[in-house]
């Protein structure tokens, strides 16, 4: 009858024949030994667990031991012990205790040995024993040398001795002992690994019906090792990655379960420490090492290593190929790489690229080791290798160059088969160094190959894709969605993230925005539906961006504030995407300091290997908000940072826009060659929606020229499609005002009439949204002359938060008013858009407003004498908050002005350069005189004063 066991006993056939003949000659009156020797794993305890059930079956006794490390060091426990077990012991209680006092005595060994013999012969004389002793490399010397006795004398007694033993670790005495067993009339079976079709029929077994691609998959990362195969099988259960459909077993995704270390625990478990550190220090060198690479990493010499490499391939952890050794299975390589400490793993990694290097080792070896090392300097020796094979590209041979890409996805896969972090620092080293096309072919392969159908997978493909779409590839990019969407199998909880990637990648590939639309509600639908906060949160941005191109920028500032409202959810997966789009609008919503509150926590969410890919974007939503702000320097810093972020990653989106800001802020800080030159842009014209800001900065630059009629010239293509770009032309307060100042003065009034019925539009689309509602009374005043619309423009921007605009607004109704008979109180109106600008470093405006209006010859308007004044007088509360306001030092003013963007006490004084303790009483010192309590009040100061 078979036992539970046979079912496993998968390609042991020599094995259980062995058994069967042993167990026959027990049945017969025979005594013997038999070992089963082989590496942890191989499957000895299963045989020995089967062969005690057998032995049940046939009507024989059983007694059963497992040894343990500490039975070393106990003489005769684990016999004693193995002895007084079963239904039907051979010792009694009393009799095994009586025994282990003996073996406490040297000179009463023999004696010991001697009754052993006599009660083992008595029991056997009834039935049938067997004795089993698993795992004994742990027996003591005493045990041992009974063993060897017994044997001889009880040849002729119906006593099976079945044990199980592993070459490591085992002491030099006990090692002479365990060899000396088969010369005392026992027989060694040895073990090893399955071969292919018997690790195939395991892994069915177990599995079930499944297709073989599964069970190639299983076998392969094994090794074939029964026990490897039966613990992968278990996880993958436990992570419900072991599914049923339609009657076929499926195993869902080609990675390994999540947790390696108990994955590999059947094998690695017992080893010695010295060989687990030889084994980690291989498995950072790769799936194939030799000893000599590891004494170069380790310091150690061959002789030292020499023992734990034995030790290794005793266990069946190594293959030896004749020039190096090699990781059996994969699996096992990738748990001990995962089992270093990362600070450990990546200087192995770093050593082992300088290693690489000096051999002369093909590229992709040394780059995929200088990745895994992730350093700033290793990285930059990678860049600079990629740099040299660039510059040397005719003395590598063509097939090199083409597959440089696939062989180091390759390499890096061996170490992770997601491996998508390493993935994304290699892209980003070929786009630094300006290799696009194999950066792009990288992304191709790893996509090709990628999975979708766990979680793991699934994410790590959706990163991937959003690298893909963050390197300008939105078709390429949905070209690989698109057949992640076909397949059923992705699972529900990433379903909401692909979509919502699905509609980012139509909205900047500008196709069929209003089924990017749907997309984008569909994922915040599925995405609430499982809880996943992140995709909700992009979808969520995805409908606030299509909100604002729709020019509907109060719907677009609700779900900015829906989008953020969580925190910086999934701010690393898409590199802040979702994060830089809120911002964007909620600065266009006339809440900068909301917008300030969303960039400082998407900075700190963002780790530093996925800050290089959100850099770019995130300075330029920080240059945007403080554009918003009225702090034009600051704005300039920020951009320029955004630009020099650019020159590591190849961002073409990101740095046309940042180019056009600099250009824009250059411009309006009254340095026309600076802007000049920066509106030069290398990359060509403008084109597409994405060309449009660019074609809009460039229309300002001529116009502040004096060249009106070149900047309409320059805008023919917004005016051809004005609704396509209505989310730039109602981004800033200031743009169409312009707009219209620019046509009336090339005498272009249909554009002029058009840009102030599109104000109107966008006003009345968006009610009590302060910069669009300021925006549509400003454009109507300029274009009809009238003061009404212009001074209602100003009271709506007084409530706002953007110091240009109402500086703007200012200028155009102080011209109104002095044509209506009202220069006092035109002039303090120019007063005020003159302090305006100063104060924002805006140099263009300021200088206009010296040279506008004069009352009297060589007097400017900051010179008017006080007696000619406008009699107006201020509040008492206006008077005092500006009279508190002017009695701030001006570091105070410093650190008041940083602690109003959101900064700690601690941030603001790195960024000052003082103490803590500094800031600190700068701060106590400007509550006290401003007479607030709160953060909050102190940033309402801030917006109330920054104008002067």
């Amino acid at each position: 009858m078979p036992t539970p066991g046979d079912r496993r006993l998968v390609g042991r056939e020599r094995e259980q024949a062995a058994l069967r003949a042993a167990l026959d000659a027990t049945a017969a009156g025979r005594g013997s030994l038999l070992l089963f020797h082989g590496p942890s794993g191989s499957g000895k305890s299963l045989l020995l667990r089967t062969a005690g059930a057998r032995a049940a079956l046939r009507g024989m006794a059983v007694s059963t031991a497992r040894l343990a490390r500490l039975d070393q060091h106990s003489a005769m426990a684990p016999l004693l012990a193995a002895l007084s077990t079963g239904p039907h012991p051979v010792l009694s209680a009393v009799q095994a205790g009586s025994l282990a006092e003996f073996a406490d005595r040297p000179t009463h060994w023999s004696r010991l040995i001697e009754r052993l013999h006599r009660l083992i012969e008595r029991r056997a004389a009834h039935s049938p024993l067997v004795i089993v002793l698993d795992d004994l490399q742990w027996a003591d010397e005493l045990t041992l040398a009974a063993l060897e006795t017994l044997l001889p004398r009880l040849a002729d007694v119906p006593v099976l001795w079945l044990a199980a033993y592993t070459d490591f670790p085992v002491v030099r005495p006990t090692r002479d002992a365990l060899d000396r067993l088969p010369a005392a009339h026992a027989e060694v079976v040895p073990l090893s690994a399955l071969d292919g079709p018997a690790a195939a029929e395991l892994a069915a077994q177990l599995l079930g019906t499944v297709g073989p691609e599964d069970i190639r998959r299983v076998v392969t990362a094994t090794g074939g090792i029964p026990a490897l195969i039966e613990r992968l099988v278990q996880l993958l259960r436990e992570e419900g990655r072991i599914r049923t459909e339609d009657g076929t077993v499926r195993v869902l995704g080609g990675h390994p379960p999540a947790d390696l270390a108990r994955a590999a625990a059947p094998v690695l478990s017992g080893l010695a420490q010295q060989t687990r550190e030889l084994l980690q220090v291989g498995a950072v060198l790769g799936p194939r090492f030799s000893l000599r690479e590891v004494s170069a990493l380790t310091g150690r010499s061959t002789m030292e290593l020499a023992t734990a490499a034995q030790e290794a391939a005793a266990a069946g952890l190594l293959e030896d190929d004749g020039a190096a050794f090699r990781f059996r299975a994969p699996l096992v390589h990738q748990a001990l790489h995962d089992s270093l400490l990362g600070p450990v793993r990546r200087a192995l990694h770093a050593e082992a690229a300088r290693l690489c290097a000096a051999e002369g080792r093909p590229c992709p070896e040394t780059i995929g080791h200088l990745i895994l090392s992730g350093t700033e300097e290793d990285l930059e020796q990678g860049a600079a290798h990629l740099e040299w094979l660039k510059r040397n590209e005719d003395s590598v041979p063509s097939h090199e160059r083409e597959e440089l890409s696939r062989a180091l996805l390759t390499q890096l896969r061996r170490y992770d088969p997601l491996a998508t972090g390493p993935v994304r620092t290699a892209v980003r080293l070929f786009l630094a160094t300006g290799q696009p096309g194999t950066a792009h072919r990288m992304l191709d392969a790893a996509l090709a190959g990628a999975g979708w159908e766990t979680d793991a997978e699934a994410e790590a493909f959706a990163e991937l894709v959003e690298v893909l779409l963050r390197s300008g590839q939105a078709h390429d990019a949905l070209r690989h969605l698109r057949r992640a969407a076909e397949d059923t199998r992705s699972p529900a909880r990433r379903q909401a993230w692909l979509t919502a990637l699905e509609a980012r990648c139509l909205a900047a590939a500008g196709n069929d925005p209003a089924h990017a639309a749907r997309l984008a509600r569909s994922a915040v639908v599925l995405a609430r539906q499982t809880a996943d906060h992140a995709s909700a949160a992009l979808g969520t941005a995805l409908l606030a961006g299509f909100a604002q191109r729709a020019g509907d920028i109060g719907t677009a500032s609700r779900l900015a504030g829906e989008a953020v409202a969580g925190g910086p959810y999934g701010a690393e997966r898409s590199f802040g995407w979702g994060l830089a789009v809120p911002a964007l609008v909620l600065s266009s919503a006339g809440r900068p300091l909301d917008a300030g509150e969303v960039l400082k926590a998407w900075r700190n969410a963002t780790g530093e290997q996925a800050w290089g890919w959100a850099a770019p974007r995130w300075h330029l939503a920080r240059s945007v908000q403080l554009w918003h702000c009225g702090r034009l320097a600051d704005a300039e810093q920020e951009a320029q940072a955004g630009l020099e972020a650019c020159g590591r990653l190849d961002d073409p989106g990101s740095r046309k826009a940042l180019r056009a800001m600099l250009t824009l802020l250059a411009t309006v800080r009254g340095d026309l060659e600076r802007a000049a030159a920066r509106s030069a842009s290398p990359e060509g014209p403008p084109s597409g929606s994405v060309g449009a800001f660019p074609a809009l900065v460039g229309a300002l630059l001529l116009d502040a020229s004096g060249d009106p009629e070149a900047a309409v010239r320059q805008l023919a293509g917004l005016w051809a499609d004005p609704e396509r770009h209505t989310w730039l032309l109602a981004a800033d307060p200031l743009v169409l005002p312009h707009l219209v100042r620019i046509a009336l003065r090339a005498g272009a009034h249909e554009q002029a009439a058009e840009a102030v019925d599109l104000a109107r539009r966008l006003a009345r689309q968006s009610p009590g949204i302060t910069p669009v509602t300021g925006a549509a009374l400003h454009s109507q005043g300029l274009y009809r002359g009238l003061a009404a619309p212009l001074h209602r423009a100003v009271r709506v921007f007084r409530g706002g938060s953007h110091p240009l605009a109402l500086a703007s607004a200012l200028e155009d109704a102080a011209d109104a008013t002095r044509a209506q008979g009202e220069p006092l109180r035109a002039t303090e109106m120019l007063q005020e858009a003159q302090r305006i600008y100063v104060a924002a470093g805006a140099g263009l405006g300021a200088e206009r407003v010296r040279r506008r209006t004069r009352f009297s010859p060589g007097r400017t308007v900051g010179e008017l004498p006080a007696a000619r004044r406008a009699p107006a007088v201020p509040s008492a509360r206006a008077a005092e908050g500006t009279a508190d306001w002017d009695s701030l030092t001006p570091s105070e003013v410093r650190v008041v002005r940083l602690v109003a963007e959101g900064l700690t006490n601690r941030e603001t004084a790195q960024r000052l350069a003082v103490s803590a303790h500094t800031v600190d009483s700068h701060l106590r010192r400007a509550f006290a005189k401003l007479g607030v309590s709160r953060r909050v009040e102190l940033a309402r100061h801030v917006l109330a004063h920054t104008s002067k």
